[in-house]
């Protein structure tokens, strides 16, 4: 089975297929952004994508998206040429850290100019860091994207099975105000504490009996 909408599979599959790179960036304030990977316009989802955006820049590439391991959530980086100083400033605002990156990839109907069936999303994530980046008669800033998964990762310490914590975060609602007898911790985001006696086997057993009997000796 095929992660591609129908139409779109069917596209792919056939002889001449135009495709398409579409970025959606929601920044706050209410900005949102919609670019293509060329000079052209295609409406998706009711919506117009450009290659340029007034006052904001275009897209000038993306890196491969990286699979995430262990702790690490997929993510990869994005490129955008900005129109001018005022606008990577804009880009590079610490407040953009957070905000929704979607990357689609798609085919155009040439006769129509419309997105030939949806999109497939490879990636939806969020702003990490943004930077400011100085070339050659070139101004861009570097989006390190993550994706929304990398929220699943964080340490909620704070978050704790208590009658504050509940009130903190429902005010009005007393229904740990009694609660005893909990046998168990439950921790969130984080490994439960470890004991204070280690277990030791094998060649660091005996490592440590040899070091112990030298100590003993002295």
């Amino acid at each position: 089975m095929t992660i591609l909408s129908p139409a779109l599979d069917a596209a792919f599959a056939g002889a001449r297929v135009t495709m398409f790179g579409a970025l959606r960036m929601q920044l706050p304030e209410g900005l949102d952004v919609r670019l293509l990977d060329g000079s052209a316009e295609i409406e998706i989802d009711g919506q117009d994508y450009y290659g340029h955006v007034d006052g904001f820049g275009s897209w000038e590439s993306i890196d491969e998206i990286e699979d995430g391991f262990g702790d690490e959530a997929p993510g990869t980086s994005i490129t955008i040429l900005a129109e001018s100083d005022e606008a990577a400033a804009l880009m590079s605002d610490p407040d953009n850290q957070g905000s929704v990156v979607t990357v689609m990839v798609g085919a155009r109907d040439d006769a129509t100019g419309l997105s030939i069936g949806d999109p497939y999303v490879p990636l939806r994530g969020i702003v990490d860091v943004p930077v400011h980046s100085f070339g050659l008669r070139k101004c861009s800033v570097d989006f390190d994207i993550v994706s929304e998964m990398d929220y699943l990762m964080l340490n909620d310490e704070d978050r704790v099975m208590s009658s504050n914590f509940h009130r903190r975060v429902w005010p009005d609602e007393a229904g740990m105000d009694h609660v005893t007898g909990v046998a168990e911790n439950g921790y969130w985001g984080t490994n439960p504490p470890t004991g204070g006696v280690e277990k030791v086997t094998g060649w660091k057993a005996v490592r440590q009996a040899i070091d112990t009997n030298r100590q003993a000796s002295f």
